[in-house]
């Protein structure tokens, strides 16, 4: 038995320090990358047509949320209208769940999306129907101005060049046309916008997110403290909304509404916080272990632990997958691997071998109430951590402690009980023998 517990705290260890290592570079650099492709394709020297520059129009659309996950932050894009009626919608986030191994690459963290020219009628007719609302901004650019910045959406929209390596907070449809903007204003708009502190990222996607409290607790769950440092409002403009914002801010101007939309709810007007949701989680999570430990239902509670370990255990080795082989690096670093990871795939075995009558099974039972004690105890470690030196650990997964905690305190507590009844059992087999 001594041997087999080594093992368990010696996986929840090796598990546990997982957060500090990862496998993949900081940052893949690709050639189509926002800032490159600006400096190789963004060009204000005079062509000879100046009329017809300074008879187009350029506005900055934004498109509220949708029914999709996906779409839930809204969306942003590029609106060009030609003196004689023409019009164009320059859109950076368009993707195909038909593409070559598109589910491989988005597992991977490799997604790959198009920058793509359309019809504006029938492009805001398509969104109308979807219920989402669009608003829009014109540019005050100079022909200039407006000469480079279409041309440069026409050389991005080619398909030597429309593929770009997406990036849901750092280089997104909005985050695109944010980049572009700037240039026209020769880097004074991120000067700007850099001057004014904002949330965390972390803060800033509660609000869309929030729609859905499980998928908030989930999203919350997977993404480390990467993206809960401080940032400014350049950083925030990863939010269509926010860079619409800032753009009539930064310029001074209004916006139109093209499309009322309606059917759909918008993002809140502030971060939401997901702590009260995630304790009721763990308090109905750790309470049904509680009234079954309560009422002496002790080989029920193991089977329903085992149940609720093997979907913990499989976020974790979700979690563990993602921070060490692939690109997504919201994921890297993660803090939540020290109290949920795979060894909770081998603690719900245990616990179906538990819930038996057999001698074998109230020891195995020790194991069992053992490992929820070395758990309980790597997560008040960690609040300790994060409590005396929060500029360390800054994730904010709060959310996920008490969730965890409050499932695994009742399993704790349950020791000496199990205690107890393995004596009893002892007991019983030396007067019947």
């Amino acid at each position: 038995m001594k041997r087999t517990l080594y093992v368990i705290l010696l996986c929840i260890v090796l598990t546990s320090s997982a957060f500090c290592m990862s496998t993949k570079a900081a940052k893949e650099e690709h050639p189509f990358d926002s800032i490159p492709m600006l400096e190789s394709y963004y060009d204000e020297s005079e062509d000879g047509n100046t009329a017809f520059w300074d008879g187009c129009k350029v506005s900055l659309l934004t498109i509220g949320a949708g029914g999709p996950l996906y779409s839930w932050f809204g969306h942003s894009a590029f609106l060009v209208e030609t003196a004689d009626g023409r019009g164009f919608v320059y859109d950076y986030g368009t993707f195909s769940f038909n593409a070559d191994n598109f589910i491989g690459n988005f597992v991977m963290g490799r997604l790959w999306f198009m920058c793509f020219g359309s019809n504006a009628r029938y492009e805001l007719e398509y969104i109308e129907q979807e219920g989402r609302r669009v608003t829009s901004v014109e540019l005050p650019l100079d022909a200039a101005q407006k000469k480079a910045l279409i041309m440069f959406l026409n050389i991005n929209v080619d398909p030597d060049h429309r593929t770009y390596l997406y990036h849901h907070y750092n280089d997104n449809c909005a985050t695109r046309l944010r980049d572009i903007i700037d240039r026209t204003t020769g880097g004074d708009f991120r000067r700007w916008a850099e001057g004014r502190e904002g949330l965390t990222f972390r803060q800033q996607a509660s609000r869309a997110l929030c729609r859905n409290r499980f998928v908030l607790w989930g999203l919350d769950f997977l993404q480390s403290g990467n993206i809960d440092r401080k940032a400014t409002l350049w950083d925030e403009m990863f939010l269509p909304e926010v860079l619409e914002k800032a753009v009539m801010e930064y310029y001074g101007l209004g916006r139109e509404t093209l499309v009322e939309g309606g059917s759909y709810t918008e993002m809140s007007g502030k971060p939401q916080d997901n702590v009260v949701f995630s304790a009721i989680l763990g308090l109905v999570l750790g309470g049904v272990s509680a009234v079954l430990i309560w009422f002496g239902k002790e080989r029920v509670n193991y089977i329903y632990t085992a149940v609720v370990n093997s979907i913990l255990g499989i976020l974790g080795s979700v979690l563990l997958f993602m921070m060490l082989f692939t690109n997504h690096d919201v994921t890297w670093f993660n803090e939540n691997i020290v109290f949920v990871n795979p060894s909770l795939l081998v603690l719900a075995v245990f616990s179906v071998l538990a819930a038996g009558r057999t001698g074998k099974a109230f020891r195995m039972r020790r194991i069992v109430n053992v490992s929820y004690m070395v758990l309980v105890g790597l997560t008040l470690l960690l609040v300790l951590f994060k409590v005396l030196m929060d500029g360390v650990f800054l994730q904010q997964n709060w959310s996920t402690i008490f969730t965890v905690l409050l499932y695994y305190l009742p399993n704790w507590f349950n020791m000496r009980r199990s205690r107890i009844a393995g004596r009893e059992f002892v007991s019983d087999m030396n007067l019947t023998y």
